[in-house]
């Protein structure tokens, strides 16, 4: 990585996806790359980028995916128009911890009362710079996607991080899963 005096990694990570709900409407925010929500969720997913060439990439996979160059700062959705929002190995991308929680807020207003967040996300505890997450994806159907992240370092990226901001934008009923390297939480809006 460009400018990254100090770099620190994780050993590859073998990480098995859930299945998606079969109903309702899923926003994936952060969804381009690997395109790995709507590789799972085809056509009831709803994908947004705040870069086109991360669409372009997962666009490869050819997923029947609804895509959409957004911010998730500013969604441009209406309030209360999904069944489940997904951040998949995006919030890494977001090192400002005032942007996540604005983020988290805006996932919180486009999800339908009685919806579910689900997030997993790299934990990135480190001193170093830049960080690099080594991942093998193992999808429902089988797929295996092999990828490694390099994002900002430093950014204190952790599950008691994480927690109160989605307690502070108002989600409930935290499911919390940890692997020492990465993290899982499954949020619900009553």
């Amino acid at each position: 990585m460009e400018d990254c005096p100090s770099i620190a990694s994780s050993p590859v990570q073998t990480i098995h996806l859930d299945e998606l709900p079969k109903d309702g409407r899923i926003l994936d925010i952060g969804g381009g790359g690997e395109g790995l929500v709507s590789r799972i969720g085809g056509r009831r997913v709803c994908a947004v980028d705040y870069r086109m060439s991360e669409i372009l990439e997962a666009k490869i996979h050819d997923p029947p995916a609804n895509w959409f160059v957004a911010d998730a700062r500013s969604l441009p959705f209406r309030n209360r128009s999904f069944d489940m929002v997904t951040l998949w190995f995006s919030l890494e991308y977001v090192a400002d911890r005032h942007t996540k929680e604005r983020i988290l807020a805006q996932s919180f207003s486009v999800l339908k009362t009685g919806g579910d967040l689900s997030i997993y996300a790299g934990r990135i505890d480190c001193r170093e710079d830049c960080f690099i997450f080594n991942a093998l994806f193992i999808l429902p159907d089988g797929a295996v996607s092999k990828v490694g992240y390099g994002v900002r370092g430093n950014q204190g990226q952790t599950i008691d991080r994480v927690c109160p901001l989605l307690r502070r934008v108002g989600y409930d009923d935290l499911q919390i899963e940890d692997n020492d390297w990465w993290f899982k939480i499954h949020a619900h809006k009553a």
